[in-house]
């Protein structure tokens, strides 16, 4: 697991702007520590993968984040928002992507 502070994440080995979150379930977000949108309660925190900076999210406050941004060492980024597909099945799908500074 990689620990932040407050929260867990799955093991992202080598998570970059390029990976895929396929794999990855539900995300739970204990405690998240920032308010990103300024309602007044935290709902996100950020931490550091490999050369990687990750930005987890959880907005409708459920416990679980859902919305993940990755900005790797390259200034390539990618977002991805965890969704219900047309089947039912949850799963992340990647919402923006490109390079910093183009």
């Amino acid at each position: 697991m990689i620990a932040s502070n407050d929260f867990l994440l799955p093991d992202l080995p080598h998570i970059d702007a390029s990976s895929s979150l396929d794999d990855l379930g539900a995300v739970a977000l204990d405690h998240p520590t920032q308010d990103i949108d300024g309602d007044g309660t935290p709902d996100t925190n950020t931490i550091t993968v490999d050369d990687s900076l990750v930005v987890v999210s959880d907005i409708d406050l459920d416990g679980f984040a859902d919305h993940l941004s990755v900005v790797d060492h390259t200034g390539e980024f990618a977002s991805w928002q965890f969704t219900q597909g047309a089947d039912g099945e949850p799963h992340w799908e990647q919402t923006d992507h490109g390079r910093l500074g183009e």
